[in-house]
């Protein structure tokens, strides 16, 4: 078990633990501010053939004040799930959860996503790099950025090395739709990189994301 708290609460989204929750989960994948994303998303896998895990329905429920965005899909989300969600069964998902705990960041007032909409090391696709992908995946990032629902207060953009400049190549921080928004950039909070301290920096990465997330959520009080 990855994500103990998603599962202690009964949120798990896992095909092989609870497929009842995902069942649930996507069931209402149209509804509520996020499913003319998740129509967005269909179109996305039937012009690229990806499988592109959804957004889901229970992130900013409460309006989206927040994007938070990552890499690209773990496993979990591309075959467990199929959504970019903070109850996946995969340890970033668990990192990032208790550190939202920790902070006070609500899950109803944001929005994960990733830079690359797809699995890049999905083994079905053969071998292919982080970077060709980013590159490719460029317009459906500026694409997803126009329909975001909301007015953002804040962008979180986590993963020094290839995160910051697929966004940067892609969005930026001059796109109008963040005119009004913060953008943070931080770490990634993945197993291999949480509990490594930035070269630059030589700060503790988690402590860079939690003091992200403290500042993100005490803006959206």
């Amino acid at each position: 078990m990855k994500n103990r708290i998603a599962f202690d609460r009964g949120e798990l989204l896992s095909k092989i633990v609870t497929p009842r929750n995902v069942e649930e989960r996507m069931a209402a994948r149209y509804t509520g501010p996020i499913g003319e994303l998740n129509r967005w998303v269909d179109t996305v896998q039937a012009v690229t053939g990806e499988s592109v895990p959804y957004f889901d329905p229970r992130a900013g429920s409460r309006g989206a004040k927040v994007l938070m965005v990552l890499q690209d899909p773990s496993g979990a989300a591309h075959g467990e799930s199929g959504f970019i969600s903070l109850h996946n069964n995969d340890q970033t998902a668990h990192n990032v959860y208790q550190l939202c705990e920790e902070t006070g960041l609500q899950y109803t007032d944001y929005i994960p996503w990733n830079v690359i909409p797809w699995w890049v090391a999905n083994p079905a696709k053969g071998r292919r790099s982080l970077q060709d992908e980013a590159v490719r995946a460029r317009p459906y990032l500026e694409e997803v950025v126009d329909l975001l629902p909301g007015d953002l207060a804040a962008v979180i953009v986590m993963g020094k090395t290839k995160t910051w400049p697929a966004w940067t190549a892609a969005v930026g921080r001059k796109h109008p739709r963040f005119r009004n928004a913060e953008v943070l950039f931080t770490a990634s909070p993945g197993p291999q990189s949480i509990f490594q301290d930035d070269k630059d920096t030589h700060r503790r990465n988690r402590d860079t994301i939690a003091e992200a997330f403290s500042r993100v959520a005490g803006m959206i009080r």
